[in-house]
């Protein structure tokens, strides 16, 4: 009798114990089910009230469903109940003129309207799309346009390009902004980056140019070779002018009193540098015409030159401003000061010196507000530091300073030789200035020491975010820049 008991009480135990696994079963499978076929918990359901720009209809998004009256208050269009709206927007999108409505919805299935023709059934499972809705023809109603597949990009938010309505922009639960824009028949992603390169000191001594004429038949494109490509992937590529261009060979000159041929202005140019910083110590080796010839050389070729103006020039233009992937940077270039006198006074738009009084410091912290104004990222070129020292000094660290004050995002620094620290400074509204003291030379003949034979690359990402354009990667990169 005791063992049967025994047996039977056991029996009993597997029993509730598979019971239990079953249990436990169930609701994995149960979770796993609900998760499958439920929208996710991070999503945030607006609502919110939109008008047409021609006031034509009203949009009401309200308890996940989009309504749309007209000027009497008709009601004229409903989305369907099996779509869940998360948020809606206005955008021109297809550029013809009219706002479409832009509609971040939820539905089961992978696939908009229609699914492709070898897929017999669609998912059971919520995806998110973005539906797109225009005016009937008749401007009376609102018809669909376009329904997309899953996104697949959990979106959090959508809104308009403040710079082009008919862009859309796009945020993931990751922080990541995409833009949008309509390409034919759908939309279609499109770039939102800029991608800069920096170099320090490009300096033709004696002993380049006269390798130049003897051996490369007077071209100067062998310096950048081995940084063609990369110059090239960049969006933006800027580099310190050491020295001014001349085009009379009897003018050609090395240290101390820099002048290089035209050709190197090609051969910068062939390898792909879009900006070139002449505001520095040597800049006025060649007087007043050197800078005219420089300026006037690459302002033909379509380069933006920075940090000096033509002689003539009766207004001075302390930036400028470069466009790219729908993001703008006004540029500016300095020097401390240069080594053949000061003409500020005879010309005082054509070289741009750094402030030497509160008043000019006043000055460059209201054209910085300016820049901002008209674009979305400042970026500061300028010649300053001690020679062959890595130290900073408190010169550096006051115009530092200064700049970042002013809103400035990025200052990149030569005339050192050498290579100096990078710091970022944080200022008062919250932003950020990243600050490369000094890249140190680029193409230069100084082999007396590693630190004058090595420079560094500035490499830096900007993106248009959410909530504007920002630096989102920078780094720096050793280089060799001894020529040989």
């Amino acid at each position: 009798m005791i063992k049967i008991q025994k047996v039977s009480i056991f029996n009993k135990n597997i029993r509730w114990l598979l019971l239990f696994l079953g249990i436990v079963v169930a609701i994995c499978i149960g979770k796993i089910f609900i998760k499958n076929n439920s929208i996710p918990g991070w999503v945030k359901w607006n609502d919110k009230e939109i008008t047409f720009q021609n006031n034509a209809f009203t949009i009401k998004l309200f308890e996940k469903k989009i309504i749309v009256f007209d000027t009497q208050k008709n009601e004229v269009f409903k989305t369907e109940n099996k779509l869940k709206v998360q948020d809606v927007i206005l955008s021109d999108i297809d550029r013809d003129g009219k706002e479409e409505i832009i509609a971040l919805v939820w539905k089961k299935g992978k696939f908009g309207k229609h699914r492709p023709f070898w897929i017999e059934k669609d998912e059971e499972k919520y995806s998110q799309h973005l539906f797109i809705y225009r005016e009937s023809n008749d401007e009376k109603t609102i018809v669909p346009m376009w329904f997309a597949s899953d996104t697949g990009l959990r979106i959090k938010r959508i809104k308009p390009f403040e710079k082009n309505n008919s862009i859309i922009m796009v945020e993931d639960i990751d922080d990541e902004t995409t833009l949008w824009a309509w390409d034919s028949w759908g939309l279609k992603k499109i770039d939102n980056t800029v991608e800069i390169v920096a170099f320090g000191d490009n300096i033709i001594h004696e002993a380049i140019y006269r390798y130049a004429a003897n051996e490369k038949n007077g071209s100067f494109d062998f310096l950048y070779e081995p940084f063609k490509e990369e110059i090239k992937n960049a969006d933006i590529a800027a580099v310190n002018c050491e020295t001014v261009l001349v085009d009379n060979k009897n003018s050609v000159s090395g240290y101390p009193i820099f002048g290089s041929p035209v050709e190197v202005g090609e051969a910068l140019i062939n390898a792909g540098f879009n900006v070139i910083s002449c505001a520095n110590n040597h800049v006025l080796d060649k007087g007043k015409n050197g800078i005219d010839l420089t300026k006037t050389f690459f302002d033909n070729h379509g380069i933006t030159c920075i940090g000096i103006q033509n002689s003539n020039d009766t207004e001075y233009r302390p930036y400028e401003i470069m466009r790219k992937n729908g993001i703008s940077i006004s540029m500016f270039s300095f020097t401390y000061g240069t080594n053949q006198g000061d003409t500020s006074k005879k010309y005082p738009n054509m070289i741009h010196y750094l402030p030497r009084t509160e008043n000019e410091e006043e000055k460059l912290l209201q054209d910085l507000r300016e820049a901002k104004k008209e674009s979305d990222i400042i970026m500061i070129f300028v010649h300053w530091g001690d020679e062959y020292k890595e130290e900073i000094t408190d010169y550096q660290k006051h115009f530092a300073d200064l700049f970042a004050k002013g809103g400035a995002d990025i200052v990149i620094g030569s005339h050192p030789h050498v290579v100096q620290k990078v710091e970022t400074l944080e200022r008062e509204n919250g932003g950020k200035t990243i600050v490369y003291y000094s890249l140190g030379n680029f193409r230069a003949n100084q082999g007396q020491s590693d630190s004058t034979k090595k420079g560094a690359e500035a490499k830096i990402t900007l993106s248009y975010t959410f909530d504007g354009a920002r630096i989102t990667d920078n780094e720096l990169i050793e280089i060799n820049s001894y020529w040989k």
